[in-house]
């Protein structure tokens, strides 16, 4: 009969753990649909941050909003820019989560661009806008959205606590059980049973409440960066004849101009010159010539006599 009146009340406590359980179960199912539900509009969000949320207690909590953008930059040098962003991120307090940068074209002329995912405070998520606008020459697009998770949030923070309410009773009425003298086995592995599973449903709402925090606390910006040289025309200026024509007359009086500067140097320098040189050589080859001449005719004189 003792046996009978521990029962009783754990196999109550268990059944209304499995209601609990089932409840939730149902509740993830709409917060799953209401989730994927489509984001309202930034004006929209606006108004909705703007307006307080009534909590349990009858207070005023702030709205819990994911704000994240797309912006298109149009930059004259990509590793510039690509150091400016960096150093923009680093002084709000944020990071470079992820980077995709190549060479395009198809000639000499291949030019680095790609696409940058930043992460910065939420709160600092207008200014990254501005200081990233900055850095460009042009800015193709720039689209910011806002999500309200409020919902979300509450919901996930309410069953939390009651969760954790939850788990502090099982863990008293395991200890009740482990106590008594005349318990069974089968009660504390159904207690512990329940108690996990408890555990899990904590573990698993947690962690879903940990990205909720992450993604409110820190906005992703997503960059694409884009050469200003990817939007040059092939022929800037419209071409003409008479550009060409004008160039080449430009080029044949400038070679024609240095034809006759060249004679004239060759005239007025070069000419006395070679005749310094020249004059005092042709005397000496007259003489060699002549020494030579008079030897050979006494070499003559001698071989007929």
């Amino acid at each position: 009969m003792g046996r009978m009146r521990l029962t009783i009340p754990v196999f109550l406590v268990l059944l209304g753990i499995a209601c609990a359980a089932c409840g939730a179960r149902v509740s993830d199912m709409a917060l799953s649909e209401s989730a994927a539900v489509s984001p309202p509009s930034p004006e929209m969000a606006d108004g909705e941050a703007s307006a307080p949320q009534q909590t349990a207690d009858g207070g005023e909590a702030s709205r819990q909003v994911i704000a994240n953008a797309n912006i298109s930059l149009v930059v004259a040098d990509t590793a510039a820019a690509l150091s400016g962003i960096e150093q923009v991120v680093s002084d709000l307090g944020g990071y470079v989560a992820d980077m995709h940068l190549a060479k395009r074209g198809h000639d000499e002329s291949d030019v680095l661009q790609g696409s940058i995912t930043l992460r910065v405070p939420a709160t600092g998520l207008e200014e990254a806008l501005e200081l990233l606008q900055a850095l460009a020459t042009d800015v193709n697009y720039l689209n910011i959205s806002r999500q309200d998770v409020t919902d979300q949030y509450s919901d996930l923070d309410a069953r939390l606590r009651n969760l954790r309410a939850t788990e502090t009773e099982l863990l008293a009425l395991l200890t009740e059980v482990r106590e008594r003298p005349n318990s069974k086995v089968e009660d504390i592995l159904a207690v512990h049973r329940s108690l996990t599973q408890i555990r899990e449903e904590i573990e698993t709402l947690q962690g879903r409440k940990n990205l909720l925090d992450n993604q409110i606390g820190f906005s992703t910006i997503w960059v694409e960066l884009i050469p200003d040289s990817v939007f040059r025309p092939i022929v800037e200026d419209p071409w003409s004849t008479s550009g060409p024509v004008r160039n080449a007359l430009r080029a044949l009086v400038a070679t024609l101009q240095g034809l006759l500067t060249a004679l004239i140097w060759a005239v007025l320098y070069l000419t006395p010159l070679l005749l310094v040189f020249l004059i005092p050589l042709a005397v000496l080859i007259w003489l060699v010539r002549l020494w030579l001449g008079r030897r050979r005719r006494r070499e003559e004189s001698s071989e007929s006599g």
